[in-house]
């Protein structure tokens, strides 16, 4: 065992932080889910860098979990679960996206000896209530069975699944994490949680959010320009971009609606590239109209 241990040991690896990530995308990002989540103050943010002091980091796995992109790479969060049911441990506060996703991952109740503490009973209540908005049963309480002497082939079971559960900790995060694991979107696919709201008075339709968006929420197809909601994560990474700040991301738990704005493609007078706007009557693309008369055209 000591030598299957030693191996594991050796192909361990540290927390990771993936080109996904919004901070490394975009240079105008403001998302700090990863370090408001750390509670050791292990990452620091210095532009589009993530920095994770690995002498600080006790891979608890909390800034994997708040990652809206699922960006952050390593060992999974440390969590004991039985037969289905989340262990309560007064030491952490699962957040309403962690137990959404463990109710699709097949978590049905939390197990506790005595009582829940504040903490939980609040996330828990809010969470139930998102769920009876994605159309699924509630998670409920359920007490701690007491631990009974093993039978000498219940023993080895549990040896077997312990050995199961070490091997799991700290086999390498290649192993241990696959695609958009901490994404909510991905195990509610047909339903949305946020609205974008674009105000058509201020956006000039410039696309900058179109090609940061990581998600994929804005296209245009057959002069509409399609949202789709049901991808957006609330990464931020389409408001950072917006100079306008034309766009507004509101919590919104539903079912997916199709939402559309019809748009006209024109060519602009200035320059004769082609452009879509909201306004028919505009007659400059975003360009030329925020350039001075006096600048030498860029095209």
């Amino acid at each position: 065992m000591s030598i299957l241990i030693n191996w594991l040991e050796s192909l361990h690896e540290e927390m990771n932080v993936a080109d996904k990530c919004s901070r490394v995308r975009n240079r105008k990002s403001t998302c700090t889910y990863c370090s408001e989540s750390c509670e050791h103050q292990a990452i620091e943010i210095k532009g589009d860098l993530i920095l994770i002091d690995t002498k600080k980091c006790t891979q608890c796995g909390e800034c994997m979990i708040a990652c809206p992109l699922s960006a952050i790479e390593g060992v999974s969060s440390d969590r004991v679960f039985d037969n289905g049911s989340l262990i309560f441990d007064e030491s952490f506060s699962p957040s309403l996206k962690e137990l959404l996703i463990y109710k699709k991952r097949g978590m049905k109740s939390i197990q506790v000896a005595e009582r829940l503490n504040q903490d939980w009973e609040t996330v828990l209540n809010y969470t139930n209530e998102q769920l009876q908005l994605l159309d699924e049963s509630p998670i409920v309480v359920v007490k701690k069975v007491m631990d009974e002497v093993l039978s000498r082939r219940a023993f080895f079971g549990s040896c077997q699944t312990e050995g199961k559960q070490l091997a799991k900790r700290m086999a390498p995060a290649a192993w241990k994490t696959e695609k958009d694991d901490w994404k909510v979107t991905k195990y509610y696919p047909d339903y949305q949680f946020y609205s974008v709201d674009i105000n058509k008075e201020q956006c000039t339709l410039c696309q900058a959010c179109f090609s940061l968006c990581p998600e994929d929420v804005f296209q245009i197809d057959d002069n509409k320009l399609v949202i789709e909601n049901q991808k957006c994560v609330n990464c931020t990474s389409c408001t950072d971009v917006c100079s306008e700040k034309a766009i507004e991301v509101l919590s919104d738990i539903k079912r997916k609606i199709e939402q559309f704005e019809h748009v006209h493609l024109k060519t602009c007078q200035d320059c004769d590239h082609t452009f879509y706007t909201f306004d028919v009557e505009t007659e400059k693309c975003h360009v030329c109209v925020n350039r001075a008369p006096d600048w030498l055209s860029p095209y």
